[in-house]
């Protein structure tokens, strides 16, 4: 199976533009409480723009809000983060959704795991659980060493958000390197 790889926190339709056109597979649009947060108007405007496999972020939201995304921005998946309010995995299956969970979550279809606090860069101990579904591995990750943990580790999926940054805001020529990293050392 081919490596999966995620760009997570873009906020503008030529950012996902050039994910997309470096054949990134999933685009992030962070829902959740960060400084890459996006409001459901700004996801309408960049999947309007650029169609492509987008993955709603969310971080504990109640069922009404999660269905309003839902309802609102064309997604593939859904990602959650922190304590359940609903049953979110159960609510992205009602819609074909993939559900995603930053935890070794049986109900979920994958599980990224992330550091303690995603979206920061802050370099995890990276592992790989024995676990039945797909392990995608996010924490820290670059262009300077995603290699070492594809090569390492073998994951499904990876994922990164500010290893593609430079000054806060996301840098083509790292989101090309970074794909290309990920692409070439998967097993």
């Amino acid at each position: 199976m081919p490596l999966t790889v995620k760009i997570c926190g873009v906020r503008d339709a030529q950012t996902a533009r050039f994910c997309f056109d470096h054949h990134a597979d999933y685009v992030g649009l962070v829902f959740a409480p960060s400084r890459r947060q996006v409001t459901i108007e700004m996801a309408q405007d960049i999947v309007r723009q650029t169609p492509g496999n987008y993955v709603a972020v969310v971080q504990s939201p109640d069922e009404a809000d999660l269905r309003d995304i839902i309802g609102s921005v064309s997604v593939v998946a859904i990602q959650h983060h922190g304590q359940a309010r609903c049953d979110w995995v159960k609510i992205s299956h009602q819609y074909s959704l993939l559900a995603i969970a930053s935890q070794l979550d049986p109900r979920a279809d994958v599980a990224l795991l992330d550091g303690a606090v995603p979206g920061s860069g802050q370099t995890r101990q990276w592992q790989k659980p024995t676990w039945p579904k797909p392990v995608w591995l996010a924490g820290g990750l670059s262009p300077q060493n995603v290699r070492s943990v594809v090569q390492m580790l073998n994951p499904e999926g990876v994922d990164v958000s500010s290893g593609v940054e430079q000054r806060g805001q996301k840098d083509p020529a790292l989101i090309a390197a970074f794909i290309k990293e990920a692409r070439e050392w998967a097993k």
